[in-house]
């Protein structure tokens, strides 16, 4: 179990990696802190799939200047039936120009969805579900859970993981409770509506994202913990401020 310093030295740390994945500093704490050093390694990994992604190169589009032609100068050709070959070539440019359009959507594929998204994340950030007793600050909650877009005014369980994640393109709570059976994942997705309850499964654990009204809740957990009742939890403690 870690000491209140060293957690507050995890946090600190934490942000540090958060703003900058490829912070050098915190030796000392890094090299005996292996929680740390995992979550180092997932923002890091994280940091090199988006510079991936974003450096796909896109050929810039050019369209030529086409000559002016006078009315006088255009020759009325004769009509003529096109014959077998016309027909073919005509086909051939229609299969390549639909070949081309399946190349270019297998090499640009649609957006991951939200659960997608979220199950990506949770996958990155697994190292926060461990088993603890210790709370984390209340300082460090309240910057992570800010009151002009979110308030919990009632408890929803030990918290002992608090981070601001980017979900979808926006900053959202991720937190961590100790649930019956071990942690569970609490994502706060503010102005993120959805018309329905959505599955979420990664290996051994599972959960939903449900709807909360102009936003939305992602929890996950063990197949052992009772997550409906952390999310009644949560339906009654939540209110957006946004």
């Amino acid at each position: 179990m870690k000491k209140t310093d060293d957690m507050t030295n995890c946090e600190q740390y934490r942000e540090k990696i958060g703003g900058d994945p490829h912070y050098e500093g915190d030796g000392a704490h890094l090299a005996g802190c292996a929680t740390c050093q995992d979550y180092r390694a997932a923002m890091q990994a994280l940091d090199g799939e988006i510079l991936r992604a974003l450096s796909v190169p896109v050929p810039k589009l050019a369209v030529p200047d086409l000559p002016e032609i006078a009315t006088a100068d255009v020759v009325q050709l004769p009509r003529r039936r096109l014959t077998a070959p016309a027909w073919l070539a005509i086909a051939a440019s229609i299969t390549v120009a639909v070949t081309v359009g399946f190349l270019l959507t297998a090499n640009n594929p649609p957006p991951p969805t939200l659960a997608e998204q979220i199950i990506d994340h949770f996958e990155h950030e697994k190292f926060s579900m461990q088993v603890s007793d210790q709370a984390v600050s209340d300082d460090r909650l309240a910057r992570i859970v800010p009151a002009n877009i979110v308030t919990m005014d009632q408890p929803v369980g030990l918290i002992t993981y608090a981070q601001s994640c980017v979900i979808n393109g926006k900053q959202v709570p991720h937190l961590v409770v100790q649930g019956d059976h071990g942690p569970v994942t609490i994502l706060l997705l503010a102005n993120e509506h959805i018309d329905a309850p959505q599955e979420l499964q990664s290996g051994a654990f599972s959960g939903a994202i449900f709807p909360l009204g102009d936003g939305s809740v992602a929890i996950v957990g063990t197949d052992v913990e009772d997550l409906e009742r952390v999310e009644q939890q949560v339906t009654s403690s939540v209110h957006w401020r946004t």
